[in-house]
């Protein structure tokens, strides 16, 4: 039978008889009819065919299988104001919900755990409340649930654990509160779990430590508790770790284990204890960022083997020691900041030049003493130097003043003599400490070419020179 067939027999005794009508498929049809007048129709971008008399497939953003029964609905961005009608569960064969970036309002719907061939769902950044359905645990060919950017409350359900075929589970930005469902862990295919932007709390489940097939870990910016669990360690395959601005207390070794990982984000914790000199064998990573943390100790020299690191952050913690020389050898450091660690003590590291492609050296407000090295003068992608706050003495080195390509310095609050020697450098950091007084506020923000100079007066404390 073609679409929207059907065959009706008659019997009567030993005679019989059948009839092949066509009647409209109207099931998925007006549910789509319901869609655009639940949510604005007449004002969305594109309406191209809707509501006309061509066939649904031809319908903007519709595509059907080949019962000609609707798989697809794909509208993202298209200026969908209200709520999902109750009527698209008719779409019994509808694999793709996809709708984005829209104003659909209303509480998510439980009938959508009927819609068994279901493998995307993607309704980010609407306008969605309420509690996330536990019947969409019923989804057995979910492969994709995206419900970042909205106005969800409540907790995860734990019957998403039943998802056994799903590989994104995107809950970010939204109001979410409760624990994360240690049933999560039974996801054995799942690549991405982000649940980041909500206000979760209790531990990070150690069952995480399963989902093998892990990429991305994004659990930032929650409230979540308690040490970091050691058998994130086992995530063989995940290269994000972002547990940014939570409440976490302890970071265990076994993440030196994680040699895929390019991104290690754990500022802004109540982390205590060292760093562990294990994260020197993460040699895939990029970016490591411990600010905000109550870290003690001493950087390990180990960090200087991490020969991909892009951007390493330690400010505000309360590290002690020396920093290591090992540091130069980041043959790819591009960023370096180490600042309000008022017990680092010791002085820069000449080696610190030696990282090629250096262009941020940020020491501010730490405990350094003795001079500035020479050789800093001579990095050649150095563009950023702040050494203010410190305990730094002697003269500025000639060779800061000549400098390639240095526009940004800052020495105040230290206790140096003599003046900025003459150069090329002329754009200052002008701005003071704790309300101190700057460098000099006259001089313009702006490098000029090679053949300028500059002889800036350096105000500095504990020496009356200027």
């Amino acid at each position: 039978m073609g679409n929207g067939e059907t065959v009706v027999t008659a019997t009567s005794g030993s005679a019989s008889g059948s009839a092949r009508i066509t009647v409209e498929e109207n099931l998925d049809r007006e549910a789509l009819v319901a869609l655009y007048e639940a949510t604005d129709g007449p004002r969305w971008r594109s309406s191209y065919n809707w509501l006309s008399s061509a066939p649904v497939s031809q319908w903007q953003g519709i595509e059907v299988d080949e019962e000609g029964r609707v798989a697809r609905i794909r509208l993202q961005s298209n200026d969908l104001a209200g709520p999902l009608p109750p009527e698209l569960a008719n779409l019994t064969h509808l694999r793709f919900l996809q709708l984005h970036g829209n104003e659909i309002t209303g509480e998510m719907p439980a009938w959508l755990g009927t819609l068994r061939h279901l493998e995307d769902i993607d309704l980010a950044r609407n306008k969605l409340v309420g509690s996330i359905p536990p019947e969409l645990g019923r989804l057995s060919e979910l492969r994709v649930l995206g419900l970042c950017g909205n106005e969800l409350t409540g907790s995860i359900p734990p019957e998403l654990g039943n998802l056994s075929k799903l590989t994104l589970l995107s809950f970010c930005a939204n109001a979410l509160t409760g624990s994360i469902p240690p049933e999560l862990g039974n996801l054995s295919k799942l690549t991405e779990l982000i649940l980041g932007i909500n206000s979760l709390t209790g531990p990070i489940p150690p069952e995480l430590g399963k989902l093998s097939s892990l990429k991305w870990l994004w659990l930032a910016r929650n409230k979540l508790t308690g040490a970091i669990p050691p058998e994130l360690g086992d995530l063989a395959n995940l290269e994000s770790l972002d547990l940014e601005s939570n409440l976490l207390s302890g970071i265990p070794p076994e993440l030196g284990k994680l040699v895929k990982l390019d991104k290690l984000d754990l500022g802004f914790n109540s982390l205590t204890g060292t760093i562990p000199p294990e994260l020197g064998n993460l040699a895939a990573l990029e970016w490591l960022d411990f600010e905000g943390n109550p870290m003690t100790g001493p950087i390990p020299p180990a960090l200087g083997n991490l020969s991909n690191l892009n951007t390493l952050i330690l400010a505000h913690n309360d590290l002690t020691g020396t920093i290591p020389p090992e540091l130069g050898k980041l043959s790819s450091l591009e960023q370096l900041a180490i600042t309000y660690n008022k017990r680092l003590t010791g002085e820069i590291p000449a080696e610190l030049a030696d990282a090629p492609k250096l262009r941020l050296l940020d020491l501010r407000v730490n405990d350094l003493t003795g001079e500035i090295p020479p050789e800093l003068g001579t990095a050649p992608s150095l563009e950023v130097l702040i050494l203010r706050g410190n305990r730094i003495s002697g003269s500025i080195p000639p060779e800061i003043g000549d400098a390639p390509v240095l526009g940004n310095l800052a020495l105040d609050h230290n206790e140096l003599s003599g003046r900025v020697p003459p150069g090329p450098v002329a754009r200052w950091l002008a701005q003071p400490l704790d309300g101190g007084d700057p460098l000099d506020t006259a001089e313009p923000r702006t490098r000029p070419g090679r053949s300028g100079s500059a002889s800036v007066e350096v105000r500095n404390r504990g020496t009356g020179a200027t």
